[in-house]
């Protein structure tokens, strides 16, 4: 069962993975350090709108492969030890947890001071806990969703800083958060790059190259089309290939 797998183990001894296996190990707590964080009274309850919440979890997990396009980018340890092990780590990195009580919500996002949280609240929870977290340097991108824009819109421009967007439709909030997910990992990626970390940087490119793709297929969904998608992929190609090759072996 997965319950039994020790998943500490797996974030913190670095495993072989992929067709490079033999060649190099990766720490998979360096490439994951981010969360999403949904703070709604209804989301958060188990077993409601499981619908919606299996779409974002799907769509924003680079350890997921969902079309052949993102099979040939794929770094993610599809090797790693079993497929119940892989399917467990889906469920503690770079994923979404849920919560529909603002003190328990707020008690797991000031417990992860080593993440960086995508925080997602409807708009009358936000105005509670919004000015209780917008300074904590573990939230990275905030935003609000909720029916009517203009009705929170007052007491969100006290915060107009830290909130990166208001949307009142799932989908436009799945692309949005999608999006930002991807330019994160490619910051990462990029630090880790200068920082010689080669392995790693290749794995937040490949991540972060397969959610752009599903970035694409949500705005060609939903509103026809982004042309500059294209040169993200193609910045995204030239940076893992530098990366692979700087982590070759030199003679």
């Amino acid at each position: 069962m997965t319950d039994d797998i020790d998943i500490d183990y797996y974030l913190t001894y670095p495993q072989n993975v992929g067709h490079y296996a033999g060649s190099y190990v990766l720490d998979i707590a360096e490439c994951s350090d981010h969360l999403t964080v949904w703070l709604d009274r209804y989301i958060g309850v188990p077993n409601d709108n499981q619908l919606l919440k299996t779409k974002f979890q799907r769509n924003i997990q680079p350890l997921n492969t969902l079309t052949a396009e993102e099979a040939e980018v794929d770094e993610s340890p599809l090797t790693l030890v079993d497929e119940k092990t892989l399917e467990k780590l889906k469920y503690d990195v770079c994923c979404l947890k849920p919560y529909s009580d603002i003190s328990e919500c707020l008690k797991f996002i000031k417990s992860q001071d080593n993440k960086k949280i995508f925080f997602i609240s409807s708009g009358t929870i936000g105005k509670e806990i919004v000015p209780q977290i917008a300074e904590l340097p573990q939230i990275h991108r905030i935003y609000i969703f909720c029916a009517n824009i203009a009705f929170h819109a007052e007491w969100a421009m006290e915060h107009v800083d830290r909130i990166s967007a208001m949307l009142e439709h799932h989908d436009d909030l799945l692309q949005r958060l999608t999006e930002d997910i991807a330019d994160y990992l490619e910051e990462k990626g990029d630090d880790h790059l200068a920082h010689k970390d080669n392995n790693i940087a290749r794995h937040c490119y490949a991540w972060a190259t397969k959610l752009t793709f599903r970035t694409r297929d949500l705005v060609n969904t939903y509103v026809g089309g982004d042309a500059n998608i294209g040169k993200t992929l193609a910045r995204l190609k030239e940076k893992f290939d530098e990366a692979e090759k700087a982590s070759q072996p030199t003679d």
